[in-house]
C-alpha cells in the first residue's frame, strides 16, 4: 500500500445468512433429515476506495446499505468474503453501543480491556486514564459494573476511550446519536481536534451536516455498492436530492389517497385538492428559507358568497406553528364555484422537521364550517443550519465585539437590522 494512504478498500464483498428455517441442534438435523432454509443477503459488493493519511471520508446511505457492515471490515471486526483490506496505523473504532465491552467489568476495566485489545501497553494507559474518565463524565460510575449503564454512559464511555487511545484512524458509526445535546458537541470538538492534528477519519452517519462539516470526501452506499464517491458536498447534495424526492412520492400518495376518499362537505362545498409548490415546482419537501406556496382548490355547487379559509401548519408532536385565516375582504366578495386559494409565504422560517397542514372552509355568515380537514397535510423541511435549534428561524443575529465587526445572519428572511447604519 502506497505509504500515503491510511485505509484501501478493493473489491470487497461480504455475504450473509438470512435464515426462513434453521436446525438448532445436529439432532434435529439428522432426525428429520432436513437442511436448514436459508438465502443469502450480499451486505456489499465490489465496493473499493482510498483514504490519505489525515483525510476524512463519510459514508451514508439508507438503513441496511452496507455501511456498519463496511466499517467492521475495516475495523476487523468482520473478515470480507473476497476483497482486501488494508490499513496503515492503529485503528480505533466506534462501532455500536457495547462493542469491545465486556458487560461484567467495570468501566475502568473496560478502559484497560480495550487499550490492551489494540496494543497499548499498560503505562500509556495509566497515563490518559484520567483523561477519559473527565472526557465521559462518568466519574461516580466509573468502578460500575458497564452493565448497569444506561445507552447514553455507553456513548460516553466508548467514544471517551476512542479518541484518547492515540488513534491513527478514527472509525466512528450511527452511535453518537444516542448522546445528549451538549455530549454530542463536545465530541464533534473532539473530533475537530484530531482532524487538525493530522488523524484519519472514517465516519458513518445518517445526520448529514457532520459529513459536511468534518468530510472532505464522501461516499454514497446504495444496497452494498458505491453509487457515488467524490467531494463530500457534492455526494450529500445529490443523495439529499433522491431522498427528497422519493418522501416528496410518498407524500403525495398519501395526499392523492386522502382527495379520493374525502366527501363534499356541508352544503356541497369542499376542498378538491391541495398542493404544496416551492421554488421548482410541486413538492412537498422544502429547506428553510425556500419559498412556500400551499394551493387549495374548492368547489361549490354555485357561486360561494361569505366563505373564510383557514389554514393551520402543526409539527408532527402536535405544536401549533401557524394559525391563519383569510380576511373580511375575501368574505363579503362572491367566489366562483371552483378556483383556488393560496396561502404564501415568501422565505419559509421553519426549521428541521415533519408538519402537516389543515384545511377549514367556513360560512361568516352563521360561522358553521363547511368542511375541516384537520392535519390531512404533510410537508418535510430540511435545514443544513446545523446551530440553530427550535420550531422556526427569527431573522436573528449575532452582535459582537467591535473589533470583530458584527456579522448579520439574516438566514435570508430579509434585511437584518444589522445592515443598517449605527
Amino acid at each position: 500500500m502506497p505509504t500515503d494512504l491510511a485505509v484501501r478498500v478493493r473489491d470487497v464483498s461480504k455475504r450473509f445468512r438470512i435464515y426462513h428455517r434453521r436446525n438448532l441442534t445436529l439432532k434435529q438435523a439428522l432426525l428429520q433429515r432436513r437442511r436448514g432454509v436459508y438465502e443469502e443477503f450480499l451486505a456489499l459488493q465490489n465496493v473499493s476506495f482510498d483514504v490519505r493519511q489525515g483525510g476524512a471520508v463519510g459514508i451514508i446511505g439508507e438503513n441496511g446499505s452496507g455501511k456498519s457492515t463496511l466499517l467492521k471490515c475495516i475495523a476487523r471486526i468482520l473478515r470480507p468474503d473476497s476483497g482486501r483490506i488494508e490499513t496503515h496505523g492503529r485503528v480505533s473504532a466506534l462501532l455500536e453501543l457495547g462493542a469491545g465491552f465486556h458487560p461484567e467489568y467495570t468501566g475502568r476495566e473496560n478502559i484497560y480491556l480495550n487499550g490492551a485489545l489494540i496494543g497499548l501497553p499498560r503505562r500509556y494507559i495509566d497515563s490518559v486514564m484520567g483523561e477519559i474518565i473527565a472526557f465521559s463524565e462518568l466519574d461516580r460510575f466509573i468502578d460500575n459494573p458497564v452493565r448497569t449503564y444506561s445507552s447514553g454512559m455507553y456513548a460516553r464511555l466508548g467514544f471517551s476511550i476512542a479518541v484518547h487511545l492515540d488513534p491513527d484512524v478514527l472509525i466512528v458509526d450511527e452511535v453518537l446519536a444516542v448522546g445528549d445535546e451538549a455530549f454530542q458537541k463536545r465530541c464533534y470538538d473532539r473530533i475537530a481536534r484530531l482532524r487538525a492534528e493530522g488523524r484519519t477519519l472514517v465516519m458513518v452517519s445518517h445526520a448529514l451536516e457532520p459529513i459536511r462539516e468534518f468530510c472532505s470526501d464522501c461516499i454514497w452506499l446504495d444496497h452494498g455498492h458505491v453509487r457515488e464517491q467524490g467531494p463530500a458536498t457534492t455526494v450529500v447534495a445529490d443523495y439529499l436530492a433522491e431522498v427528497n424526492a422519493r418522501e416528496s412520492a410518498r407524500m403525495a400518495s398519501e395526499v392523492e389517497h386522502l382527495h379520493q376518499m374525502v366527501p363534499s362537505g356541508r352544503g356541497g362545498v369542499g376542498v378538491t385538492r391541495v398542493r404544496f409548490e416551492g421554488a421548482e415546482g410541486p413538492t412537498h419537501v422544502f429547506q428553510t428559507g425556500d419559498p412556500f406556496e400551499m394551493v387549495i382548490e374548492y368547489h361549490a355547487p354555485g357561486p360561494l358568497t361569505g366563505a373564510r379559509f383557514a389554514v393551520d401548519l402543526q409539527r408532527e408532536d402536535g405544536v401549533v406553528v401557524l394559525s391563519t385565516a383569510t380576511d373580511d375582504d375575501l368574505a363579503a366578495s362572491t367566489l366562483p364555484p371552483t378556483g383556488e386559494v393560496s396561502l404564501c409565504i415568501p422565505n419559509l422560517p421553519l426549521l428541521e422537521g415533519l408538519f402537516r397542514a389543515g384545511v377549514i372552509i367556513s360560512d361568516t355568515r352563521t360561522g358553521q364550517p363547511y368542511t375541516v380537514l384537520g392535519g390531512a397535510f404533510p410537508f418535510r423541511v430540511r435545514t443544513h443550519r446545523s446551530r440553530d435549534g427550535g420550531i422556526a428561524l427569527l431573522g436573528h443575529y449575532w452582535r459582537l465585539p467591535a473589533a470583530l465587526r458584527p456579522l448579520p445572519q439574516d438566514h435570508n428572511l430579509g434585511t437584518s437590522p444589522s445592515h443598517r447604519k449605527r
